[in-house]
């Protein structure tokens, strides 16, 4: 009886954390109330019930707003355009005497509308081209609103603007790869707009660390910076701080590229070790 309960409770534990890296839960609540006919989305599964409230009552408000703002008989419809297990992007739509359409970008952890600046670094170039405009997620890129209360028809590929990712934040809507040394010399099949995270073991302490080879930098590879990772369980007798650079790029266009990662010191023109890396990108 004892082992049964403990493989229970380890099934359960199992199963708690695979589902844990599912999308997050969005039910159909269907409207019948006076002027507010059709249907919002709900969300459940929230580990904390008052974050789950908190959305919920913040897509309750957007879509009583909408119907309001849309007057006479309203019919309220939805689309999700990202579904992740942190966040949510979904367009709420009201007809009535005008068809109106708010987006809602909705942080799962926080149970808050997301700020733009959490995903993005705002440069210029960048704040020019959104400029004051709503927009949602989506799988491929941005979509954006024309102007208050239109329809998020435009489409803004995560292509054109990886190199303002905030690359700690981005990979909440952003499908990523991480790759190792241990797959030097193998390819990679991915999709255009992807991220790329490639651990490769380093000493920077020492004055030598990973860069992109400069003879090998195709047109449609863009490099998104790099960190370092250092172990807990460093050795004290160990020289330096040894870890591992970890180098963040995208593609913009699809292709095969062969990619050549050289550790060195800055100044030095031979490397003391080269990785090799394919990418076929659709």
């Amino acid at each position: 009886m004892k082992k049964t309960c403990i493989l229970t409770l380890l099934l359960l534990l199992f199963t708690v954390n695979a589902w844990a890296f599912g999308q997050s839960t969005i039910m159909e609540n269907v409207l019948s109330n006076g002027k507010r006919q059709g249907t919002i989305p709900m969300i459940d599964g929230v580990h904390d019930i008052n974050v789950q409230k908190s959305i919920n009552e913040l897509l309750n408000d957007a879509a009583e707003k909408l119907g309001k703002d849309a007057g006479g008989q309203v019919k309220l419809s939805y689309e999700v355009t990202l579904n992740r297990p942190t966040m949510l992007s979904v367009v709420l739509q009201a007809s009535g005497d005008k068809t109106l359409y708010k987006g809602l970008n909705i942080d799962i952890i926080s149970g808050k509308e997301c700020n733009t600046k959490d995903f993005f670094y705002l440069k210029d170039a960048f704040v020019k081209t959104l400029a004051s405009r709503s927009y949602v997620f989506s799988e491929e890129g941005l979509l954006l609103s024309s102007g208050n209360g239109a329809a998020y028809s435009e489409k803004l590929p995560y292509t054109s603007i990886l190199q303002y990712l905030n690359i700690a934040s981005c990979a909440r809507f952003m499908t990523g790869y991480k790759v190792t040394g241990a797959s030097e010399g193998k390819t990679l099949h991915l999709q255009v707009g992807s991220l790329v995270s490639l651990y490769l073991p380093s000493n920077p302490s020492t004055g030598f660390d990973w860069y992109m080879s400069e003879s090998n930098k195709p047109d449609g590879f863009v490099s998104m910076g790099s960190s370092l990772f250092i172990p807990i369980n460093t050795r004290a007798n160990v020289t330096g701080v040894p870890g591992n650079t970890i180098l963040f790029f995208g593609f913009t266009k699809p292709g095969k590229y062969k990619l050549v990662f050289e550790y060195k010191r800055p100044w030095a023109q031979n490397a003391d070790q080269a990785m090799t890396y394919d990418f076929f990108v659709q």
